[in-house]
């Protein structure tokens, strides 16, 4: 039997579509579009109708509410879900924002009233059409689709990423439970990566504080998206045993490898080798040594031993710094790699730019042995430029905060400087600026008289990158 394409439903939903984009008045299209005897096609055209923008307001709401009457009727799940994806592409052309929220709100109403299987598959496909207006109410329904909240979720994180701020997706994030909480923190963190975005605190280092096992720490090395991201996660490492941290010790060489950052991978490594030396024999260490070095052998570059190196001989360093450049620990815990790590670039800086150096808040440590820890750490053929600092007492470490008389008038860094406090204090000056992902304590930066933005744009630097353009300013000031 051939059917007339005359009263072919999909043509005639089609025509509609057509006559449209051709300016035909929407008016004259409505009795042809209730007369489509199947709901979904009759549905379909509807919408168009209503989202061509130029009916009045009454009559859009009514139109609507025979659409989702339409969608009702429809009766495989599959072709519902479908048509509701239709609809939600549609309808993001409505201009009527109360309008809009309160279809879209009515889409989330149908397609979660669906098996949940089935819904998630929507929630990955059609997100993106969801108004930012509503992403709230579109996470907290893909949070309750048990068994598939990680992947329905991880759709609607994409979406709020691009199209709202994300302290409100942390916070409710944060307030999930178990690896679900982990896992959609750290999908955070690495489209926030992605993006080129950054907030205060990240995902990451929140993350970090709820994960309790090696299954979801793995996972975190997995999103670890910057050096800094590995150096905070073996931070964390810290307060595990041996025998919990080398897993993860272990898998941090292998993410570093895959990204390309071998002087860190070669630098895990080495770490990695020191806490199974510190294990008992046994057949555990034995199995960790097999693995340590079955990783070790697909680095991309070849290890080069120290002692081959050449030693460079040091520059002799003036007696006294201009200004003073200040570190304020934010990690915490106990002296481990970023802090050393850190310590040691801020001495090459002082030591090149004629600045001496303000140690604020770090765990105590004899001097003596700070310079040897960094010299192991860092692999250096000497005992490095920390230790003619300390030397000639450029280097001091403060408790909680620094001693102006010594160091020079106080000025904070911060990506968002108070404009009331941004001249200069006159004469010395000890430029403060916070490590790792934090930055500075809030409080700190609110009673501080004198504030200090880098870039002059507000654009946040990772920590490596801002001091080295700090202690260049520093150097040029008079």
């Amino acid at each position: 039997m051939i059917v007339s394409r005359k009263n072919h439903n999909p043509s005639i939903a089609r025509r509609i579509l057509r006559d449209l984009k051709r300016g035909e008045s929407p008016e004259k299209l409505i009795p042809i579009a209730k007369g489509i005897t199947d709901s979904y096609y009759a549905a379909l055209g509807l919408t168009y109708i209503v989202s061509i923008g130029l009916l009045e307001k009454g009559k859009s709401e009514k139109l609507l509410k025979l659409v989702f009457s339409k969608v009702d009727k429809v009766e495989q799940s599959w072709r519902r879900l479908e048509l509701l994806g239709e609809i939600s592409k549609r309808l993001k052309n409505l201009q009527n924002g109360n309008l809009k929220d309160t279809q879209y709100k009515q889409i989330l109403k149908f397609s979660t009233s669906e098996k949940k299987e089935k819904a998630k598959d929507f929630f990955v496909k059609n997100a993106k059409n969801f108004p930012a207006s509503v992403i709230e109410s579109l996470l907290t329904h893909s949070l309750k689709l048990k068994g598939y909240e990680f992947e329905s979720s991880k759709a609607v994180v994409r979406h709020w990423v691009n199209n709202k701020p994300v302290e409100n997706l942390i916070k409710i994030l944060s307030k999930e439970t178990g690896d679900l909480r982990i896992k959609l923190l750290g999908y955070l963190h690495l489209q926030l990566n992605k993006s080129k975005i950054a907030i205060d605190q990240s995902p990451l280092e929140i993350a970090l504080k709820y994960v309790d096992s090696e299954e979801m720490l793995r996972y975190l090395v997995r999103v670890c998206s910057k050096p800094a991201d590995l150096d905070l996660v073996e931070l964390h490492l810290s307060n595990k045993t041996a025998e919990e941290a080398i897993p993860i010790s272990i898998a941090l060489i292998a993410r570093a490898d895959r990204k390309g950052w071998n002087q860190q991978a070669h630098q895990f490594a080495a770490n990695t080798e020191k806490l199974i030396e510190s294990l008992p024999d046994s057949d555990l260490k034995s199995k960790f040594k097999s693995k340590l070095q079955i990783t070790t052998d697909r680095l991309k570059d070849e290890i080069i031993p120290t002692t081959s190196l050449p030693k460079k001989p040091m520059v002799p360093i003036s007696k006294s710094g201009k200004h003073t450049l200040g570190l304020y620990n934010t990690y915490g815990g106990n002296w481990n790699h970023p802090h050393y790590k850190a310590v040691f670039k801020a001495a090459n800086l002082c030591s090149a730019f004629d600045l001496n150096m303000a140690l604020i808040g770090f765990p105590e440590i004899k001097p003596e042995r700070l310079v040897n820890e960094i010299k192991k750490e860092m692999r250096l053929p000497n005992e490095g430029y920390l230790s003619q600092l300390l030397s000639n007492n450029r280097v001091r470490f403060f408790e909680k905060d620094i001693d102006e008389s010594w160091a020079g008038a106080k000025v904070v860094t911060t990506e968002n400087p108070d404009s009331k406090k941004l001249s200069r204090p006159e004469g010395e000056i000890c430029m403060v600026m916070g490590l790792g992902p934090k930055g500075l304590p809030k409080s700190y930066v609110s009673k501080c008289k004198h504030h200090f933005e880098i870039t002059g744009s507000g654009v946040g630097f990772e920590t490596g990158t801002a001091m080295g353009a700090i202690a260049g300013h520093l150097h040029l000031m008079q």
